[in-house]
């Protein structure tokens, strides 16, 4: 390829154009460097993320939901762009010392980076080659120059020259870049320097050392991501028959060169290559190159000719392009701009319900074996773009189309199908994305309007089968053993009533045998009535019992080879009626403050909130529609907090039961305290499962009242007096 230049052909501006500057939170100086993978994703190392934000390197306690301000040197400007945490994996290691595991984090931006930043490819770090390194602010003078002396597949020890700059602080995050392989082999990770005292003869002098990529892919595997490293692969081997019907149908497209120069051009731009600044045009034989090498070359250039099409000749010469190309070079089946725009939106919705995507896998393709990526029942955002890679390899689906038009991509299938189960405006943007692909692709009209008609009836059919409901009223009476409880389970109906479990004797019951008599009504509903999806169940409470730990009730017996703990397989919540029935307007408050709790802003009470009374006065001002509260602060004031609340009707209230203050706030931000309401149970439960597995990265326990106006509670518990029963208790 002589007209189309690669990224890495001039010198280190491949690694340039892919450094990140992350910077300092109080902006006064670069806390140290990353590199970008694609999309929106950077890579750099936790402990450069800890220094951003004014915390010890080796500080192990998740940031939480935080956003870091970043730069791009190689753009040419010094602008700041924001870029939040979405995966974090601490240093295991002690303060000061020489080496240690993990340390990796990935970033999101905002918004895309700017034009001239672009991907590297990655290579695994061996013995003997030769890197350069970068301060993260970027300045070309500040290049590295070392040699990797010994590397054990997951460190990497470099010997810097003793004539230049050294690797030091600012520079840790930042790519290794082998200039011969023309690509990023690991991460800046720290350097050893020289004990106090005069200099000697046998002190070690510029060595470092950095993460292998090796080591680098393994922690972005356990974490889902290891996919958005792009390893540089040999150029395939080109059938010659195809190759010259993908040149007669380059021929027919583009054999006038000013156009042929016109396209090529915005295909290096969207591909990340580099074309002369003159007015000259490749020959088809480069471009064809470009095509079978380049990945989303093909679709990028096919996307760019839709436009144009003047009749059915050019549509057929696409076409057998498409067809051609796809033969040669077997790559991914979307354009740059079609994949950013599918992965902005899938991104977006998986961070308010997770289990949307893998839902419309599983009932657009019921019978195709699917990678690992697919068959998780929930898809965190973080592992979005590996499942649309995936999809994109599947060419088709099984269902026929009109005799000599293309197949329907199985992606486009499951695109459709997530999208009839959404509503507006979502809906329709999916369904127009499909639409878009379908024309660039030939697919006929009448084909997707096929599988949009089976997703309609797939997603009327999924919605008439409820998830499985379950509703638990505790009690105690006085003489009962400590912590136990009297129960009654309720079964939810479809229709949102419930029905009375018999459970036997009114007795006092462990948290054990309580959370085993849930898992039974569940099972049977299962079982039962093909209900699908989380399960639920409301733990219905006076006041006293808003800090029960019900999530943390275990079903499992002692000798069980896996725990059982409801919060990590329920979306466990609290209801307190109680409390708003001693309100006059309590229930008008609920309806009003339900059916505005997406819409209305959410309510924070930290430290601006003093006593009760300015919760009051703003539930009833500025927040009278309020229907999300998140309480911080102390125990004892939260609890007031929160019966004040409840009494004015805010269905949604999420606290940590084990904050002992407003310092301890940031402990609630991987659940997005303040993100999409509805999405907050399968948030808290998600959290959950990584707060009993990893309890020192996840020191919150968060607890959440949840009162859904739509799904009222069993008529016995409005009948049912709180004042008597509080009678019967002290007696």
């Amino acid at each position: 390829m002589v007209w189309f230049g690669r990224v890495g052909d001039s010198g280190d501006d491949g690694a340039r154009a892919a450094l990140v500057g992350v910077v300092h939170q109080d902006g006064s100086r670069t806390a140290g460097a990353g590199v970008y993978l694609s999309g929106r994703t950077l890579l750099t190392c936790a402990h450069v993320v800890n220094d951003a934000l004014g915390q010890g390197m080796f500080h192990q306690v998740h940031p939480g939901e935080v956003t870091v301000k970043v730069t791009f040197p190689g753009s040419g400007t010094g602008t700041r762009h924001p870029a939040r945490l979405i995966l974090w994996v601490p240093p295991g290691g002690d303060e000061g010392a020489m080496e240690w595991s993990g340390d990796v984090a990935l970033l999101e931006l905002e918004s895309d980076p700017p034009p001239a930043v672009r991907p590297v490819p990655w290579l695994e770090m061996a013995d003997g080659q030769q890197v350069r390194a970068w301060y993260g602010g970027g300045q070309r003078f500040t290049y590295a120059q070392a040699r990797v002396g010994s590397c054990d597949g997951r460190i990497g020890y470099l010997d810097g020259q003793l004539s230049g700059a050294a690797i030091g602080p600012g520079y840790s995050g930042g790519p290794l870049w082998s200039e011969r392989d023309g690509a990023v082999v690991g991460l800046v990770a720290g350097q050893a320097t020289a004990p106090a005292g005069a200099f000697t003869p046998r002190h070690v002098v510029r060595r470092s050392w950095g993460i292998a990529l090796q080591a680098v892919r393994h922690e972005l595997e356990r974490a889902g991501a290891a996919h958005l490293l792009s390893s540089r692969r040999p150029a395939p081997a080109v059938d010659e028959g195809l190759r010259h019907r993908l040149l007669g149908a380059l021929t027919a497209l583009l054999g006038d060169p000013s156009l042929r120069a016109d396209r090529a051009r915005a295909l290096a731009a969207r591909c990340g290559l580099r074309a002369p600044d003159d007015s000259s045009a490749p020959t088809l034989e480069e471009l064809a190159d470009v095509l079978v090498e380049v990945d989303r070359a093909l679709p990028t250039l096919a996307e760019s000719l839709v436009p144009a099409l003047g009749d059915a000749r050019a549509r057929e010469a696409l076409d057998q392009l498409l067809a051609v190309g796809r033969l040669l070079a077997p790559s991914h089946l979307l354009s740059h701009t079609e994949h950013n725009r599918l992965l902005t939106r899938l991104v977006s919705l998986a961070e308010q319900d997770s289990g949307s995507l893998p839902r419309a896998v599983r009932g657009a393709l019921p019978y195709v074996e699917l990678p690992s990526a697919l068959r998780l029942p929930q898809l965190p955002p973080v592992r979005v773009e590996e499942a649309v890679a995936s999809l994109e390899q599947f060419t088709g689906d099984s269902t026929p189309v009109p005799y000599g038009t293309a197949r329907v991509p199985a992606l486009l299938r499951v695109v459709e199908y997530l999208a009839a189960g959404l509503g507006e405006p979502v809906r329709e943007e999916l369904r127009q994305w499909c639409q878009d692909v379908a024309v660039r692709l030939g697919i006929h009209r009448s084909a997707l309007a096929e599988r949009r008609s089976d997703a309609v009836a797939w997603a009327e059919q999924a919605g008439a089968r409820q998830r499985s409901r379950v509703v638990v009223e505790l009690s105690t009476r006085f003489g009962d053993p400590e912590d136990t409880y009297r129960c009654t389970v309720w079964q939810g109906r479809p229709d949102g009533s419930a029905a009375r479990v018999s459970i036997g004797e009114d007795r006092p019951r462990p948290p054990q045998e309580i959370a085993r008599l849930v898992r039974d009504v569940e099972e049977g509903v299962q079982s039962g009535s093909g209900a699908s999806g989380v399960p639920s169940v409301a733990f219905v409470v006076d006041r006293s019992g808003l800090q029960l730990p019900v999530d943390e009730w275990d079903s499992a017996d002692s000798d069980a080879i896996m725990p059982e703990v409801l919060g990590e397989d329920w979306h466990v919540v609290l209801r307190c009626p109680e409390l708003r029935r001693r309100s006059r307007t309590g229930e008008a408050d609920l309806t009003r403050r339900w059916a505005e709790r997406g819409r209305s802003a959410p309510l924070v009470v930290d430290q601006r909130f003093s006593d009760a009374r300015q919760v009051i006065a703003e539930l009833k001002t500025e927040c009278r529609d309020c229907g999300h509260v998140v309480l911080h602060g102390p125990r004892e004031h939260r609890g007031k907090l929160l019966e004040v609340c409840l009494a004015m009707g805010v269905p949604v209230v999420l606290w940590d039961r084990e904050a002992d203050g407003h310092e301890q706030a940031d402990l609630l931000d991987p659940v997005s305290p303040t993100g999409p309401p509805d999405g907050l149970p399968e948030r808290v439960r998600f959290f959950r499962v990584k707060a009993y597995s990893a309890p020192r990265s996840h020191q919150a326990r968060p607890a959440l009242v949840w009162e859904d106006a739509a799904q009222s509670l069993p008529g016995e518990l409005w009948l049912a007096d709180p004042d008597s029963r509080q009678r019967t208790e002290t007696r």
